[in-house]
């Protein structure tokens, strides 16, 4: 009776989960069923059992041995997985109505309603930092009208170039949080490297480009934002960056690499996957370039317009084609390092042998250093500014390549 019990718990479960997931246009039903009638029969089931069983086991909630004991009688195992299927599909049908509600695109609330399936509470807390972000970006039209002075008047002046970007590095930073707390408790390694140290870097490099496009965008006409071409830019960038957080942050929490990793099936495909969504979101800054330099882009200071488009368009060419390389090897190595080289400080770039992250991050950041360059050469040099950005780029170009040279030699660059 409770294997039945249990299947039939489990089969009205799922099914509502597929109305929230997959039916966004009947929400009604989905709320219907999923945020009342499946948890109402959940709690009346899980009622009956609390009811017949509890006083015939050991244990309580006082301390970790008492819940062991409670959870050894099955009956009860069966009415606390229930407490779980009832409470969590509550909290997905209310993540549902409030996404609705601060008018979340679907697409953004399915993972989350995945997240809360699975693990519960990490769903509920990804809501409450997509809708907080969503709210600084100002997406939500009602978000922050009253508060537009002073820091926040500039706040939501960046916010308003391209509020899903912002929206999305927002919770790229975000996710620094708990991944700093677990990088502090976790004492697991890799290669004598935090477990956590990967994912801090990708959330706060991910952040980092998602701000740059966003501030860049503007610089492109509002009929090339509009087109597939303007919306392939802010997507192509947010769908994979979330993808290639989430398995990065998935096999720390593993103890396992997520780069370079092909030791089973799984983890081949996880990788490949990896690697295209890599290709495809470095492809928006090339992909954005070319709206900057059309003809219908907004008038805009020609030196910065083209440190803008040269710093987009190397981004591609010098991190992109860097990244391929590595991804084609079998790591960033190029040599044997010497044993205890812990590499420079943050960056961890080897210091005994090849390594070429050093390019690859030179030239992903290529997108903000040469911009700014063009930005202080217009201020300061407004009648050389050009050739001055022409230089700049050539020899930021040169850098990178160099230090590409020396690792694929075996050399260290530092």
């Amino acid at each position: 009776m409770l294997e039945q019990s249990f299947g039939i718990g489990n089969m009205a479960a799922m099914l509502s989960w597929a109305l929230l997931v997959l039916l966004p246009r009947w929400r009604g039903l989905a709320q219907a069923v999923a945020g009342v009638a499946v948890p109402a029969l959940l709690s009346l089931a899980y009622l009956v059992l609390i009811g017949v069983w509890w006083s015939r086991t050991a244990g309580g909630f006082g301390s970790i041995a008492e819940v062991r004991a409670l959870f050894g009688s099955d009956a009860l195992l069966v009415a606390g997985w229930f407490h779980y299927l009832a409470f969590d599909l509550f909290v997905g049908a209310w993540i549902l109505r409030e996404g609705e509600r601060a008018g979340l695109p679907h697409p953004a609330l399915v993972p989350l309603l995945v997240l809360t399936f699975l693990f519960g509470p990490i769903g509920y807390l990804g809501f409450l930092a997509l809708r907080r972000a969503w709210r600084l970006a100002d997406v939500w039209p009602q978000a922050g009208t009253a508060r537009r002075h002073g820091l926040g008047r500039l706040w939501f002046a960046f916010a308003g170039r391209e509020p899903v970007l912002v929206a999305a590095g927002l919770l790229f930073l975000a996710a620094l949080l708990p991944t700093g707390i677990a990088h502090v408790l976790d004492e697991r390694t890799l290669a004598g490297v935090n477990v956590w140290t990967k994912p801090l870097k990708f959330e706060a490099s991910l952040a980092l480009f998602a701000f740059s496009l966003a501030w860049f965008m503007p610089m492109a006409s509002d009929a090339f934002r509009r087109s597939l071409a303007g919306r392939a830019v802010v997507w192509a960038f947010v769908v994979p960056a979330a993808f290639e957080i989430a398995y990065i942050v998935w096999r720390a929490s593993r103890g396992e690499a997520s780069h370079f990793n092909t030791a089973t099936p799984a983890a081949a495909i996880g990788y490949a996957l990896m690697g295209l969504g890599a290709v495809t979101l470095t492809l928006t800054a090339p992909l954005l370039a070319w709206g900057i330099a059309r003809r219908d882009a907004p008038p805009a200071d020609p030196a910065y317009r083209l440190a803008v488009i040269l710093g987009l368009a190397l981004t591609f060419v010098l991190g992109g084609i860097e990244g391929m390389v590595m991804s084609a090897g079998a790591g960033h190595a190029v040599g044997a390092p010497l044993a205890g080289d812990a590499g420079v400080p943050v960056f961890g770039w080897l210091r005994s042998a090849g390594d070429l992250r050093v390019a690859h991050f030179l030239g992903i950041h290529a997108q903000q250093a040469i911009p700014l360059a063009g930005a202080l050469a217009a201020a300061l040099l407004p009648a050389r500014a050009r050739p001055a950005v022409l230089g700049f780029a050539a020899l930021y170009a040169g850098l990178t390549i160099a230090a590409f040279v020396e690792a694929m030699a075996g050399r260290p660059l530092l």
